[in-house]
Parts: structure tokens; C-alpha cells; sequence
């Protein structure tokens, strides 16, 4: 059964935010399946049989090489794009940027993979058990001097960066007692050159007070009471929400997502539930209200139109010269994203990705079927120019209205060169399909 117009819309939005849009084939199969049983698809990866590792070993040309960064963001990158669990990918994002990690100080890209590994292990698990493998992590332990906290030199900075960035958030409670006590409490836990290990002589035995709560306290009793925090529940819930709906945070909302987080013993995997079942989630408010982050417009991109990634060079440096230098976020807090992502520079890095691509596909004679058989929606005329734009429009941004301005321009591109009125589609599909994926909609996800 086809889809409604309403539902190819929601379908769309569903995929552009749990997910990085889908290939033509992911398109049809998700479109038998429907919103509803979409959604629990994404939600539960586990159910969905994935052949990335197959895959990796057919590609050669040094493209994966875990011993440089530039390998280990182009195996995350070839995951993204290939991955047949996309929330699984969208989810790792989603904590890369958390619990944001800078391997220009970390120096070392296998560690960087393996802390992606983890991330995407415990990305809809249990929120407590993430903790308790991030503070673990060893780039998380360069990352934050962790490995150097010891008996008589506690480090303050890990401990506070725990409850300011990654659970609790300023201003929720937490004293600056706590912090230091906190501090005393994974004295002892250290970086020894390869990974995590606990040293007993270096860790602080003595009796600890931390949010009311007091005990020869060490890292994993910390962890423990702060997840167990209302404040925690509703820091991740307007973090989640943030990040798949809007900058908008909607009190009720966050309350709701916040009393789930705490009645499910910390289980993401609910939380993210609420969030994509939400009314609001498919507000026409919300549809179209977040910029595209530079990966994710590239992944969108490659998905969209089924690029083979081989062809196309240099993406992790693509996708900096956009604004996101991939595994290297500017501080600790990540990066800011919304309209920053968005400059005359970096817009103009899109538009050349775009133009890049669609040119390439073109060439291997593959933009015409992705387009007019796999994206076009059954049925839509293809007979006059106004026909031709708002179908390739649909086409790439289901449900999105053509704006005034955006069709005058794309008009008379078509029209150009044209001057007995007939379009030859194919010529001019290379470049509407540009054209529409540099226009400022198409930067919305």
C-alpha cells in the first residue's frame, strides 16, 4: 500500500532525525513498513541483521587504517553511510559529541575507535553503564588528565566535568565539596599507558561525603548516586531532546522524558522512544527547525542518492571544511551546532559537496535512476518545467512546500538554455539536484 502524502512527510522527518535520511533501498522497505513499525526498526538495531564487517574487507586503498585518524573517521564515516541500523550510528554521534573527546590531545586514533566502539555498545543501553564505561575509556582518561588522579593529587577537573558535562549540568545541586570529594573518590584509577587499571595505593581510603551521601565512597559508588539523580535524567533529556527535536525544550516534556529515565532504571532506549512517539516530535514546528551538523549533511547526502564512498576523496576533509573537524571537537562542551554550523564559508563547502556528488554519480550514469526511479514519488508528472522542480523538490525533501524565491531560481536554471520549452531532464538533472541540496531548506533536518 503507498503511502499518503502525510505519512511520506512523517516517514521523511522519522528518517532525516533518527536516522540520516535512507537509501532508495531502505526507502521502499521502510515505506511497506510504515512510521509506526519504522520507528521500532530504528529503535531496536539488534533485530536487524548488518553486514558492515563484510563490507570493510572489500575495500581497499589504505581507506581503513585504524592507525591514523584520518582512517579511523573514514571507517566511522563508511559505518554511517552503510550501516543498515542508522540510530545505532546517529546514537554514537549523538554521545561523540557528549562526551566529547579531542584526539588532537589524545594522540591516538585507536583509541578514538575503540571509545566510538563504546559508545555506539551502550548507546540505547543502560545510562549508568555508559558512565561506568566512559570513565574507564582511555582517551576519555587522557582526554581529562583522569589517569593522573592519585592518592594526595586528586584530579578536580575530571570529577567536575563528569557532573557538569556528561550528567548533572551547572547549577543542579552539586556543591563544590561534592566535586572534590568526588575527585577523592577515583583517586586511584588510573591510565597506565595502554588502558584503565585501578591501583589500590593510589586511591584516597578515606571516609567521603557526596551529594548527602556518605561511605569510603570510590568511582563506580559516584557514578551510582549520580545517575540515581533527578537532575541527571532531565540534563540527558534536554540533551536528547535538543538533539532529535528542537532547541525548544518544552517543560512538560522534559519532565516526562526526565520521570522515564528514572522509573526504567536509566534506560535510553525509553527515553529516545518518548521522544520519537512524541506529537510534538512531528509538529510542523519542529519539522525542518535543525541545521543539518556537517557529517550528518554528508552522510544524508551519500544515503540519499546511494553514493559508493570510493568515490568520493578526502570526506573526513570535506566534512571539515564545512566546520566539523570529525573526532577533534573544539573543547569539552562539543560543539555548539544550530546556526553556527551555517557562514558563507561553509555553506559554500556544502554547495561544492553537493555540485561534487551529483556530478560524480551522473557520470557513472547512476543520478537519473536514483532520482526519477527510486525518489520520485509514484505517479508525480515530470511534463513542464514547474512539474519537473516540484517533483525533484519532493523528492529530496518530502512534504518540505517550494518556497517563492527557492522555485524562482531553480526555474530559470531549468528554463536556461531551453528556448522552445522543452526540458531535457536528464541534462539538467545534475544540476537541480545540486541546486536544491545547496538551497538553505535543504541544510534543515
Amino acid at each position: 500500500m503507498a503511502l499518503s502524502p502525510s505519512e511520506r512527510s512523517q516517514l521523511a522527518h522519522l528518517l532525516r532525525r533518527a536516522a540520516f535520511g535512507a537509501r532508495p533501498d531502505e526507502w521502499q522497505e521502510y515505506s511497506g513498513l510504515g512510521v509506526t513499525a519504522t520507528t521500532q526498526r530504528l529503535l531496536h538495531p539488534e533485530t536487524v541483521p548488518d553486514n558492515l564487517e563484510a563490507l570493510l574487507q572489500t575495500i581497499g586503498d589504505n581507506f581503513i587504517d585504524f592507525d591514523t585518524l584520518d582512517g579511523v573517521r573514514n571507517w566511522w564515516i563508511f559505518r554511517m553511510a552503510q550501516s543498515r541500523r542508522p540510530l545505532e550510528e546517529k546514537m554514537t554521534l549523538f554521545w561523540n559529541n557528549h562526551f566529547a573527546t579531542a584526539n588532537y590531545k589524545v594522540n591516538n586514533p585507536r583509541f578514538m575507535a575503540r571509545q566510538i566502539d563504546t559508545f555506539r555498545a551502550n548507546g540505547l543501553g543502560n545510562f549508568r553503564t555508559m558512565l561506568q564505561a566512559v570513565v574507564r575509556d582511555p582517551a576519555m582518561l587522557v582526554w581529562l588528565d583522569g589517569g593522573q588522579n592519585k592518592l594526595g593529587a586528586p584530579n578536580e577537573n575530571f570529577a567536575r566535568e563528569i557532573l557538569e558535562l556528561f550528567t548533572m549540568g551547572v547549577g543542579s545541586g552539586y556543591s563544590e565539596k561534592d566535586v572534590q570529594e568526588a575527585a577523592l573518590s577515583f583517586t586511584g584509577w588510573i591510565y597506565d599507558g595502554s588502558g584503565f587499571s585501578y591501583s589500590a595505593f593510589a586511591h584516597d581510603d578515606g571516609w567521603k561525603t557526596f551529594m548527602g551521601q556518605s561511605g569510603n565512597f570510590h568511582g563506580d559508588d559516584i557514578i551510582d548516586i549520580i545517575a540515581a539523580q533527578p537532575a541527571t535524567g532531565k540534563f540527558l533529556a534536554k540533551k536528547l531532546w535538543k538533539f532529535f527535536v528542537s532547541e525548544n525544550l518544552p517543560t512538560a516534556e522534559i519532565e516526562r522524558l526526565g520521570k522515564i529515565y528514572l522509573s526504567t532504571g536509566y534506560d535510553i532506549r525509553s527515553m529516545v522512544e518518548a521522544i520519537l512517539t512524541s506529537p510534538l516530535f512531528y509538529a510542523e514546528t519542529t519539522r525542518y527547525a535543525r541545521v543539518k551538523s556537517p557529517v550528518e549533511f554528508v552522510v544524508n547526502v551519500i544515503r540519499t542518492l546511494d553514493v559508493p564512498l570510493l568515490a568520493i576523496k578526502k570526506l573526513p576533509d570535506t566534512i571539515e571544511a564545512m566546520g566539523q573537524d570529525l573526532l577533534n571537537p573544539p573543547n569539552v562542551a562539543g560543539w555548539p551546532g544550530g546556526a553556527a554550523w551555517i557562514n558563507t564559508r561553509t555553506l559554500l563547502a556544502r554547495v561544492n559537496f553537493s555540485s561534487q556528488v551529483t556530478n560524480e554519480m551522473n557520470r557513472r550514469g547512476q543520478l537519473s535512476k536514483r532520482v526519477q526511479e527510486n525518489l520520485i514519488a509514484p505517479g508525480a508528472a515530470l511534463n513542464t518545467p514547474d512539474e519537473i522542480i516540484a517533483a525533484v523538490w519532493d523528492a529530496l525533501m518530502p512534504g518540505r512546500p517550494l518556497s517563492t524565491r527557492a522555485k524562482t531560481a531553480l526555474l530559470k536554471y531549468v528554463q536556461e538554455g531551453m528556448p522552445d520549452g522543452k526540458i531535457n531532464l536528464n541534462a539538467k538533472l545534475p544540476g537541480l539536484v545540486s541546486l536544491v541540496m545547496g538551497t538553505p531548506e535543504y541544510q534543515l533536518a
